[in-house]
């Protein structure tokens, strides 16, 4: 009885699908290993909240009353020739629409970045409830990506084969191109400062092998008595100078940062400035190769400006997107081509008086004579939502130290207020100075 109990039991097995030892093993590992295996992205769908630009008509405002004074300058204020009008015309409206492709492609990058954790938390809101949020970061890569394209489509309409401009503008595109990978890959891998500092200086080389403008300075008028010269050639140390005046702005802004909107915010005002400079210089020269220079500053600088626009209407505060090493990396090189080859280094500097000013005190802890954190950010009271400036060097915390507590917002509003200030400054220098200076 018992041994027809077991066969009857067997059979029963058999039908149910029972399987041996060694198969159960193997099954077992086959889970293992695919329970180790990483599981595919999710691609992008409609059920994911868009970031939506919350700052988008205020951003608008401002800039139709610039442009509208801008093109004053440009129909009324000033006689200019017609070719140069119609090409800085065309420029802008490629502009115009980059501002827009840029609103439309930000919310759909944000979805990506996200998927990939290239994200961050807004470390002066720690402690409240918006510090805890995910906020996408590195979407400079939009705004550079935009630039590019329309750069490149801009020199499908203004310069021919042969143009002699040609060679310098795609020099100035793959420096700036170069860059903003360098920056993206700073972004993701977070590459040590000191190796940042090299960066713009490798960056820099298209546009230094492809230069064929001057290397003669001009003596300022109070120093010809000693100089005993009115010019000087400097040759190979121009080069030099330009690589460092990359280095500069690219790093300039990199650490001129730390509030919502304040790198795109302070990259606005510096292109707004350079704008008016540019047209300025136009309509007061009758050389065709110094109106050709500026105007040549003039087809970088728009997009820049209409890009940046677009980016701050996500980034003004509160940030829904952060700019990341992309864009700072990104813009401070597009101010620099535009400065060498605009001819125009000196007044560019004036510009960036509050860059200057931040690197000046960040050089202690920079170099290492006193301790430097990696994140030199004022202290958040969760209870007031106020700002308190810490001992560190930056021109962030000087303003806290000197001015008290504020807001972030109310802190970056005088912190751009203070750049458009300097600018204003340096036309009322160049003004003044005009025939005895230079």
């Amino acid at each position: 009885e018992r041994e027809s109990l077991v066969l009857v039991f067997a059979m029963a097995a058999r039908k149910r699908g029972a399987k041996s030892p060694q198969t159960i093993l193997q099954q077992q590992q086959q889970d293992t290993s695919s329970s180790l295996a990483t599981p595919p992205l999710p691609s992008p769908s409609s059920e994911d909240p868009l970031i939506k630009p919350s700052k988008l008509p205020q951003i608008l405002s401002v800039s139709a009353i610039f442009f509208s004074g801008f093109f004053y300058l440009l129909f009324y204020h000033y006689e200019i020739e017609p070719e140069l009008k119609r090409s800085i015309v065309i420029n802008f409206f490629l502009s115009v629409f980059g501002y827009f492709l840029t609103i439309l492609l930000i919310p759909v990058a944000t979805k990506y970045l996200l998927r990939r954790n290239l994200f961050g938390y807004d470390i002066n809101k720690k402690g409240t409830p918006q510090g805890s949020i995910k906020v996408p970061e590195s979407l400079g890569i939009v705004v550079g990506i935009v630039f590019l394209v329309l750069a490149i489509l801009f020199q499908c309409c203004n310069f021919t084969s042969d143009s002699k401009w040609l060679v310098q503008y795609n020099a100035a595109l793959a420096s700036i191109c170069f860059m903003t990978l360098l920056g993206f890959v700073d972004d993701v891998l977070d590459v040590p400062w000191r190796v940042k500092v090299l960066l713009p200086a490798i960056a820099t080389l298209p546009l230094l092998m492809a230069y064929a403008g001057g290397t003669t300075i001009i003596i300022p008028k109070p120093l010809i008595h000693f100089v005993g010269l009115t010019k000087l050639d400097l040759g190979r140390i121009y080069y030099l100078y330009m690589g460092l005046l990359a280095v500069f702005c690219t790093n300039s802004i990199n650490i001129h940062a730390g509030l919502n909107g304040l790198e795109a915010g302070q990259t606005a005002v510096i292109a707004f400035a350079v704008l008016i400079h540019n047209i300025m210089q136009i309509a007061t020269s009758s050389d065709t190769e110094f109106q050709q220079s500026h105007a040549f500053s003039i087809y970088l600088v728009q997009p820049l400006l209409t890009t940046t626009l677009a980016l701050l209407s996500f980034n003004w505060y509160p940030s829904s997107v952060f700019v990341g090493d992309t864009y700072t990396y990104f813009a401070g090189m597009a101010l620099a081509v535009v400065g060498v080859l605009g001819h125009f280094s000196e007044t560019l500097m004036i510009f960036f008086a509050p860059q200057i000013l931040n690197f000046l005190a960040s050089i202690p802890q920079l170099f290492g004579f006193i301790p430097c954190p990696r994140h030199r950010l004022p202290r958040l009271d969760p209870q007031t939502g106020l700002l308190t400036g810490t001992k560190d060097g930056t021109l962030v915390n000087i303003f806290l130290r000197c001015f008290g507590q504020c807001s972030e917002k109310s802190l970056c509003l005088r912190l751009l207020a203070f750049q458009a200030l300097c600018c204003i400054i340096c036309f009322i220098l160049r003004y003044m100075l005009t025939g005895w200076y230079k």
